[in-house]
Parts: C-alpha cells; structure tokens; sequence
C-alpha cells in the first residue's frame, strides 16, 4: 500500500468491527480519491477477487458509494459523514436492544454484580442510566462540577416525580432544580469521591473525583454489603450535614428509598402536619413482602446508634417501619411515599 494507515487508527477501526481489507480499501479511497476496482486493488494490496465482496460490505454500512460506468467508479464518504449515519445505526440498534430487554427482563431476583471501568465517560453514563431506571429516591454525593455532567438527568428524575437527595457544597445555586420537584440539598464537607445510590438497589462510586482525575477507578454494583457500606456512610454523612435547600413540589407524593431521609421530614413537618405513608415492605417475622398505609404517628431519630424509623398507623395496628437490613422494627422498607396534608 502506497500510503499506510497508522497502527492507532488500524487499531481503532479493528476495535468496531473493521476487517483489514476494509480498512484498506476505505483508507486507500480516502486518500487516492475515486478509483477503479483494479486501482483500489493495485493501491490497497487487496487481492482483486476480494475487492468487490469487501466494497460491498462498505456500501452496506455507508462507508463508500459506486458511480455508474464502465468500469464502476467507487468514493469513499469522509470519516466525518461516514460516521454520523454509523453513529445513527448504532443509536438505532441500542435502542431496539433496550426495548427488547425491557420486554423480556426476567423478574426473580438477580444475581448481584459489579461493573468497573478506569473510564470517567463510561462512568458517568452507568450514572445517567441509574439515573433513568429510579423510581423512588436518588442519592448522590458529590462535587459542583461533576453535578454539571448529569444536571439534565437530575430535572427529568424530578419531574417524574423522583426524589433527588444531593450532598455537595453551598456554593452551587440549585434553586431552578428546586422548582421541578422533591428535591433535598445538604451541605457536606467531604467531597472527594463521588457516591451515587438509586432506590437502595444499586451504587455508582467514582474515586478522587473532587481532585478531576483523567481516569479514576469506577464501579457500579448491586452486591448488598458494598450497598450496606454505602448505606452507612451516606448516613453518616448525614449525621454530618446540614440541610440548605428543600424543594417540595409533590407534598402528596414524596419517595425515598432511605429512611433516615423520610424521617427527618416527619421529624420536620409532623407537629404542623397530618403525614400519611404508603409502604412497600418485607415482614421482618414472616419474611413476606406487603404493602402497609396509613397514617404517621411518631418517629424514631438515634443515628449515633444507627436507629431511624417511623410508627405508622395502619388496618392492622401500629407498626414500626425500618429502612435497609432494619432488624429492630416490624418492617423493612426501600419504597416509601409520604403524603404531607
């Protein structure tokens, strides 16, 4: 080949699915220009009988054209056009992907996992998909700047009603985020890593993201003891902050998945207030999963002894509602709404 392609960028098209013929006769089109099957095939190296089968390929994936004549012309689309109408193809794919996995997610409980990446992108996308998959409560230590990297995603969780708990710094105006839903901000001193934690279900930690790393260790995972060990330090982390914004659009809808979090409403709003909660919970004695409502009657605020709870009301007496691994009250519980009349 008269021009050789760099081994990065060999490197770099082999990574998304190229063969060397076709990287060979795209490279050779781009920089000889319109050619000939038999000029490609002198230029690029690629055995002539493999010439036609290999543009084929390219056609089909929109890397390169044909002009009618004798003999055929063929052009390559520049990098910049060729991959936008890929960079289409793959979004398209990803989202067929997704609506089938949807379709067929199997309910039981799943195997828990851990996903790592060095990749500070990949990191911030698992984000920004925990993000979208919540239902109830999002949690998320952080630094002002990184907030900037999923603030889209944070308004669109607000405004499906999603409560969004943020432990960052004073500093940041977060009034327009107040305006579109539940929103609790909190300030909090130690802001080195980023922790993210969605429903109870799954936590994102992005180390040393306060001191702007290039490549930090990453991992999203589902394992109950690295969430426990999360768990207690976002609670510790609220023993350690003081709250400086609260937004409530949804008085008659207010999800957390923490407890400590709903009960610090309670605690706030009871005395003016008449709170109704719905639950979701497991029955520490039967180990069955009910659905509970009724009406607040008291709480139970003890963090120094790791206690958070609330007293509620309901059809079949007065209950103590606990959060995650809860084993003093009646209840445990990751889905929890308030209704504040």
């Amino acid at each position: 080949m008269a021009m050789e392609i760099s081994e990065k960028a060999m490197t770099m098209l082999t990574k998304i699915g190229f063969t060397k013929y076709e990287i060979m006769i795209y490279w050779t089109l781009l920089v000889y220009g319109p050619s000939t099957a038999k000029e490609i095939s002198e230029r690029s190296g690629v055995p002539y009988n493999r010439v036609y089968d290999t543009i084929a390929s390219l056609k089909s994936r929109g890397f390169v054209n044909e002009v009618d004549g004798s003999p055929k012309i063929y052009v390559a689309y520049s990098p910049k056009i060729a991959f936008l109408k890929f960079k289409r193809d793959i979004d398209s794919i990803q989202e067929v992907l997704e609506k089938e996995l949807k379709r067929l997610k199997v309910t039981p409980e799943e195997k828990p996992g851990i996903w790592r990446t060095k990749d500070l992108d990949t990191a911030i996308e698992m984000v920004k998909e925990s993000i979208e998959n919540s239902s109830h409560e999002v949690i998320l230590v952080a630094p002002e700047k990184f907030l900037e990297r999923i603030e889209n995603n944070m308004k669109d969780a607000l405004k499906r009603g999603i409560t969004v708990s943020l432990y960052t710094e004073e500093k940041i105006d977060l009034s327009d985020l107040a305006k579109l839903g539940n929103l609790y901000v909190r300030k909090f001193h130690k802001l080195n890593h980023f922790i993210g934690m969605f429903d109870g279900k799954e936590v994102i930690d992005i180390q040393n993201i306060g001191f702007r790393p290039r490549n930090p260790p990453s991992f999203k995972a589902t394992y109950p003891e690295i969430i426990f060990s999360q768990y207690s330090f976002i609670r510790e982390a609220f023993k350690e902050s003081s709250l400086i914004l609260e937004g409530i659009r949804n008085k008659d809808d207010l999800r957390f998945f923490a407890t400590f979090h709903a009960v610090d409403i309670i605690r706030r709003h009871l005395n003016d207030s008449v709170i109704y909660a719905k639950i979701t919970g497991r029955n520490l004695v039967t180990g069955k999963i009910e659905k509970l409502e009724g009406r607040v009657i008291g709480y139970t605020v003890a963090l120094d002894e790791g206690i958070d709870n609330f007293d509620l009301e309901t059809e079949k007496g007065i209950v103590k509602i606990g959060g995650m691994f809860a084993v003093l009250e009646d209840y445990e519980t990751t889905m929890i709404r308030l209704i504040i009349v």
